[in-house]
Order: C-alpha cells, then sequence, then structure tokens
C-alpha cells in the first residue's frame, strides 16, 4: 500500500511517484560447447559471449546443472596420484577412474617398474603396504616430488588411509582409516558476469581463505545414480543443486561469462574435452 504509484498535483503539473518498471523473468540455456575458445581445453574454465545481451538485470540464479561425469578420482590435476620413496623415487599413479582393484594393480605395476621391493594391497578397506625391508615413504607429495603438507587431505595417502606425512616401516604397513576412492562429494559452479556490483552471498571457507568469490552454485555429486561416464542432471527438485540467488545493487548487463567447475579444494576440475551446460533464471526491468 505504501509503495503503490501515488499522483500529485502541483499547479498545471501532475507528478507521479513510486513508479517502477515490472520485473521481468527470462532463461538462459548456456552450453560451454559454444564457447569463445576454438582452442582444446581439458579443464572448466571457459569464457562466452552470449549471443544477445540482458540489460537491466536485477539478479541471477542458477535452476539446473548437467554435468558429465567424466572427470577422474585419481589424477594429475587433483595433485593426488603419487607417493614417495627413498632415493628420490616417485610412485605415480597414471590418470584414471579407480576402483580399489584396479588401484591396487596399478600400484604393484608402478611399484615394480620402480624396483621399490613394495607390494600393495587393500583388504576389508584398509591398505597394506609390504617391504622386505626398513623402508620410509612419504604421502605429502605431488607427482614432480613436490612437498605440500597443507594440502595433505588431498594426496594419495589420505585416499588410502593414512593419516601421517611420513612413515618408517619394516615388512608391513596398514593404513589406520578406510579407503575412500569416491571422489569429490560435491562441485562449485562459478560464474564471473565481469561486473562490480554483484552481492557474493555463496562463501565456501578454507582453513585459511574463500576458494572463489563468484560461486553461484553448489552441486552435489550422487555416484550410486549417476556413475562414471554418466551426465549428472542437478536441480532444486532432486536435491542436488542449491543456488544463491545473486542479487545487485544497481543495474547491470550481461553479456560477457566466465564459468568454471572447481571442487571442494578450489581446483578447477578435468572434464577430459567434455562440455557441461547449465541454466539461469533472470530478473530484468
Amino acid at each position: 500500500m505504501f509503495s503503490a504509484p501515488t499522483t500529485k498535483q502541483y499547479g498545471s503539473h501532475m507528478v507521479m511517484t513510486n513508479v517502477q518498471k515490472e520485473h521481468k523473468t527470462k532463461y538462459i540455456n548456456i552450453n560451454t560447447k559454444f564457447r569463445d575458445e576454438f582452442n582444446y581445453k581439458m579443464t572448466s574454465d571457459y569464457h562466452l559471449t552470449l549471443s544477445e545481451r540482458f540489460t537491466d538485470v536485477r539478479n541471477i540464479t542458477a535452476v539446473s546443472v548437467e554435468i558429465p561425469h567424466t572427470f577422474y578420482n585419481i589424477s594429475e590435476n587433483l595433485q593426488n596420484n603419487a607417493i614417495g620413496f627413498p632415493s628420490g623415487k616417485v610412485l605415480v599413479v597414471s590418470d584414471g577412474q579407480y576402483n580399489q582393484a584396479s588401484l591396487i594393480a596399478e600400484l604393484n605395476k608402478q611399484a615394480t617398474a620402480l624396483s621399490l621391493g613394495a607390494t600393495f594391497d587393500i583388504s576389508y578397506n584398509r591398505t597394506t603396504i609390504t617391504t622386505s625391508g626398513t623402508t620410509i615413504i612419504t604421502l605429502d607429495v605431488d607427482a614432480s616430488g613436490n612437498f605440500a603438507k597443507y594440502n595433505f587431505k588431498n594426496r594419495l595417502g589420505w585416499l588410502l588411509g593414512f593419516r601421517d606425512l611420513t612413515y618408517t616401516f619394516s615388512g608391513k604397513l596398514t593404513s589406520e582409516f578406510l579407503v575412500d576412492l569416491s571422489g569429490p562429494r560435491y562441485l562449485y559452479l562459478v560464474v564471473d558476469e565481469y561486473t562490480g556490483g554483484n552481492q557474493k552471498s555463496f562463501v565456501s571457507p578454507l582453513p585459511t581463505s574463500v576458494i572463489n568469490k563468484n560461486i553461484l552454485a553448489r552441486i552435489a555429486m550422487d555416484n550410486k545414480n549417476y556413475g562414471f561416464m554418466e551426465i549428472i542432471p542437478a536441480n532444486e527438485r532432486n536435491g542436488l543443486l542449491v543456488s544463491d540467488t545473486r542479487s545487485y545493487t544497481g543495474k547491470v548487463d550481461l553479456h560477457r561469462l566466465n564459468v568454471q567447475l572447481i571442487n571442494e579444494d578450489g581446483t578447477i576440475m578435468n572434464l577430459n574435452g567434455a562440455d557441461f551446460s547449465f541454466c539461469l533464471r533472470i530478473e530484468h526491468e
């Protein structure tokens, strides 16, 4: 009642106040297949120019996302494919989507190739490493042998159930915790529309920082129903999508976007050449 349009007469002039344009809703379907770049890109980091400029936008919301599950659970991109051994030797697991059996086969293959004198096994969901003598293993290394103890929870050792950075043992070493090869539990959809007036209300803290200021939505992974090489359809109805409604402090135009898919650690996902799509609902005048 108080914000309804009113008309007042001042002499020979009529003045209307509280007049607002009607808000309209549109849906924009975005497919990274139609990105600006012609070069082949592995990671999901794309620049797109919309064929139509959307003006006077008030807010945007992601209403659905379709992601091909073509990313691996162990890869150099995720920096979780290596274990350090003495004499500077690094056991590197080839990029791939692994279960327990295939991972053990790969670990033993690479250990034999490096003449490490070590064998791997998984029994009752715990990893066992067996050696003939005293061995030191380092679990906070990447494929190049670089250390990153503050990123240790992303490493292969953590996935195999080990919780210390290094172990010195003779004979047999068994992991303290269970093996976890499920991959990321969720991904984030990042949308940067190159505007300075948006209110970024979707926050995902790390121990010492925030992952990305342009997160628009969180996509839960449902590996039971949508496994490797299947399309993950995320929306509010099936409970796999939680989206921010990104409101703007002033009127903005949407024309150019940078979109990414990142995991819980902020790493841009490698979709192995596949594209993903999503639908935005926008309110504008």
